[in-house]
């Protein structure tokens, strides 16, 4: 079919019924593009094709033998199959009788011979659009039949005299009766007489000619009780007969809701006017919109005056400073958000009375999401605030040890595994079991034994860091919690310190006790990726340690309890040198480069073990660091130093001796009377004693740091800053410390001839120190073009293997002898 047809030429079938092939021939010309084309040459060849196929355009030659045109139109018609097929009668004769009784047979139009393609064309094309149309109608008809008849609602069209036309109901769903019983019956008789009498107002209005709309309750065929949404619509205005049309849409679901909401809503006012809490709302702009009884007691305001004032006109609020502080509910508004009250929040009552309230707003949201309002709940919290810091200690403390329990340490080793991800330092958790308690339970009681089981807690609790947590997990368990762990070293010296506490004897009125701790101990990241992975492997180490023999501990990890076994026999060695006086002084000259003099020494530790193996500083000044055992060998030092220093001096070298000092020492109050006491016992002239400090110690605590220095150079010595330029290098504490002497790291001095960037280091802070007239001394002076560099530079004085490694105060002595002594 041609396009503008508005349908598919292929789908649309012709017959031609014609006993001539010109015509035929003629005809399918005139309609070859319209649709696909059948004929039949005799009238009984045409009936025949259409007992298969329907066609949706017959034409009909009049004039046939055997059965002509009328014949076939008369059986066509009888065929319900073929009634509605239009068809065009083709004829020579223009005798206005064959129309006529064509058209009366139920022929649609008429073609005369000879045929006019045009017309032929056009005709033919009408009366296909014309059957397109047909049929279109009559589906649309047959699909807005079935969504009327499924629609979930009782449509239906009534008379005048209230006698129904036509009903959707189908199956009788809405009054028992099915829509094909309905035409002819009365309403009353339909719906019933008791719904009749209902509808009976309604009924009055829309035969008065208006529409009317409203809710009925009737008795469904099922017995259960139905609400409905009726409206009726008049005809009149419509054009129509007289009459209505009647739509009743059931809304039993929302009628039901509406009314559990009402029953809630008199619930919620029931409930707050019942409970111990006050509660007031307001709307968007913080009006007040509700208060219960107690509000009103609490506030001194009655309901209906308190209605629409502002919040804080109702509920004015304070600091524990008298303070006015914001309303909470103004915060619940502006953020959408529950908000809770500050602690020690005091409520100001109408009459001046003051009461420390605790409270919690929120916002009043609807059932899309949007907000209405907020509301606050609040109360007298003096004893409850009380009553709730006791109750939270004791959700969180074992009741026996006073302990954090089992909940708060799983919350404080979160948090702590939290931080650790964040600040990249470690965790270490430590699961103590008491070996053979149950023995103790078993022979003296358990009253005994939680006695015992308090006085381990409290040993145990003493030898912990501040930020260390100690736990009781009930029974004879205890745990160590670690936080901000930057060393693993420091989890073994301790796992040995809670061993020797623990196994200390105990006595109980009179009898002695001796226990003994097995320790499982698990470090993260190291080998657990989470708290709960670090508890795990705790306890798997504490059980390995009783398989082992108990009265010891064990890491998780074979690695780290060998490094923390080796940290602690050094620390357990590093002990025994002390008292065994195995720490000696050597001492490295600076020399005055131009004049080839010495002008001082540095004086450094050596640890020389019986075998007479000399260990390197490295391995063991950061564990005495660590430990605090630098303080005793930093003393060492310092009096060996102005000893040697003061024996230099009689015998003719007047040299200054310079002695490191370490942060642990510096910060120790007794730093400085020690330094006083050593330079008199020693009589030591104080101008030729020198105290090195590195620059991050400087910075560390600028304020205690500088009241130090300040009174060590009250006794007359001098102060250096050693591995200048490594650390917090800044104009700002060289200017505020009272420095004598900056020394150049080996590091910038070992780069002077590789590379720029260290050349223009060491000329900064040459040209720097000459600016504030400060005395230089370059470290790790190996070569003679580190020499020459640093001399063209303006750095007289060095220190290096270019000039002489560290030695014994003998070997030292020997050299000043050698050399050119200073005056």
């Amino acid at each position: 079919m041609s396009v503008d047809m508005h349908f598919d030429s292929g789908s649309v079938s012709i017959l031609i019924v014609d006993d001539r092939p010109s015509n035929i021939l003629l005809l399918r010309e005139a309609l070859r593009d319209l649709g696909e084309i059948h004929f039949a040459v005799s009238g009984q060849e045409a009936l025949e094709f259409t007992q298969n196929n329907v066609p949706d355009l017959v034409l009909l030659d009049i004039e046939m033998p055997g059965m002509d045109g009328y014949e076939v139109c008369r059986r066509m018609k009888a065929d319900p199959r073929l009634s509605d097929i239009p068809i065009i009668f083709v004829t020579s004769h223009d005798d206005s009788v064959h129309e006529l009784q064509a058209l009366n047979l139920g022929g649609v139009d008429f073609l005369h011979k000879p045929f006019n393609i045009s017309v032929a064309r056009a005709r033919a094309r009408t009366h296909l659009m014309l059957r397109l149309k047909s049929r279109q109608l009559s589906i649309a008809q047959r699909n807005l039949s079935e969504v009327v008849h499924h629609v979930p609602a009782f449509i239906a069209n009534w008379t005048s005299e209230l006698t129904n036309i036509w009903a959707n109901d189908v199956s009788g769903h809405w009054f028992g009766m099915a829509a094909s019983d309905m035409p002819g019956m009365h309403v009353r008789d339909i719906v019933g007489e008791s719904t009749f009498d209902l509808l009976q107002p309604g009924l009055n209005d829309v035969l008065a000619g208006h529409d009317v709309s409203f809710e009925l309750r009737f008795l469904h065929p099922d017995d259960c009780v139905a609400y409905a949404q009726v409206s009726l619509v008049s005809r009149t205005h419509l054009d129509l007969n007289a009459g209505f049309l009647m739509l009743i849409t059931d809304v039993t679901r929302r009628k039901l809701a509406e009314q559990a909401e009402c029953d809630e809503k008199e619930r919620f006012r029931i409930t707050l006017n019942s409970i111990g809490d006050a509660v007031i709302a307001t709307d968007l702009h913080g009006s007040v919109t509700f208060m219960n009884p107690i509000a009103e007691t609490m506030t001194g305001w009655i309901g209906h005056e308190a209605m629409g004032e502002a919040v804080e006109q109702v509920m004015p609020l304070r600091d524990s400073n008298g303070c006015t502080i914001p309303n909470p509910i103004r915060l619940a508004l502006r953020e959408r958000r529950t908000v809770s009250m500050a602690l020690n929040t005091i409520l100001q009552r109408r009459d001046g009375q003051l009461s420390t309230v605790e409270d919690s707003a929120a916002p009043i949201l609807d059932q899309a999401g949007n907000m209405t309002g907020a509301i606050i709940v609040f109360h007298d919290a003096s004893e409850t605030l009380a009553l709730a810091v006791k109750m939270t200690h004791l959700a969180n403390h074992d009741p026996l040890t006073n302990l954090p329990n089992r909940m708060r340490l799983l919350d404080r080793t979160a948090q702590a595994v939290q931080t650790a991800r964040r600040s990249g330092k470690g965790v270490a958790l430590m699961v103590l079991d008491l070996d053979h308690f149950k023995h103790i339970n078993d022979s003296v009681g358990h009253s005994v034994g939680d006695r015992l089981l308090q006085q381990v807690a409290l040993r145990l609790q003493g030898i912990l860091r501040e930020s260390d947590t100690l736990s009781r997990q009930g029974g004879d368990e205890f745990i160590v919690l670690l936080p901000e762990l930057e060393s693993v070293d420091y989890v073994g010296v301790l796992a040995n310190r809670l061993l020797t506490t623990a196994s200390q004897p105990y006595l109980l009125d009179g009898v002695r006790f001796d226990l003994s701790l097995s320790v499982g101990i698990a470090v993260f990241p190291d080998e657990s990726d989470d708290s709960e992975t670090l508890f795990r492997h705790a306890d798997a180490a504490m059980y390995r340690a009783k398989q082992q023999g108990r009265g010891r501990y064990c890491f998780f990890s074979a690695d780290i309890e060998e490094r923390a076994r080796a940290r602690f026999d050094m620390e357990q060695a590093l002990r025994l040198a002390l008292e065994r006086h195995e720490f000696e002084v050597h001492y490295q000259p600076k020399i005055d480069a131009a004049s080839n003099r010495t002008t001082g020494a540095e004086a450094l530790v050596r640890w020389r073990k019986p075998d007479d193996k000399l260990v390197p500083p490295l391995e063991f000044i950061p564990l005495a660091e660590e430990t605090g055992m630098i303080v005793a060998i930093g003393a060492l030092v310092l009096r060996q130093a102005c000893l040697d220093a003061r024996a230099w001096h009689e015998a003719g070298f007047s040299i200054c001796v310079a002695v490191n000092v370490s942060a642990v020492q510096l910060e120790k109050s007794a730093f400085v009377p020690l330094v006083r006491e050593i330079l008199r016992s020693t009589d030591m002239p104080a101008h030729l004693l020198e105290l090195e400090i590195t620059e991050s110690v400087l910075a560390r605590n600028v304020e205690d740091t500088l009241k130090t220095i300040t009174e060590l150079k009250s006794l007359g010595l001098s102060i250096a800053v050693d591995d200048f330029g490594t650390g917090y290098s800044s104009l700002a504490y060289l200017k505020q410390f009272p420095i004598d002497v900056l020394k150049i790291d080996q590091s910038f001095v070992r780069g002077l001839l590789l590379d720029d960037s260290s050349l223009a280091i060491v000329s900064a802070i040459i040209k720097m120190a000459q600016a504030m007239e400060l005395k230089l001394v370059a470290e790790g002076v190996e070569t003679e073009g580190h020499n020459q560099a640093l001399r063209a530079l303006g750095c007289e004085v060095m220190q290096g293997f270019l000039f002489a490694r560290p030695m014994p105060e003998a070997d030292m002595r020997a050299f000043l002898r050698r050399g050119q002594p200073c005056s």
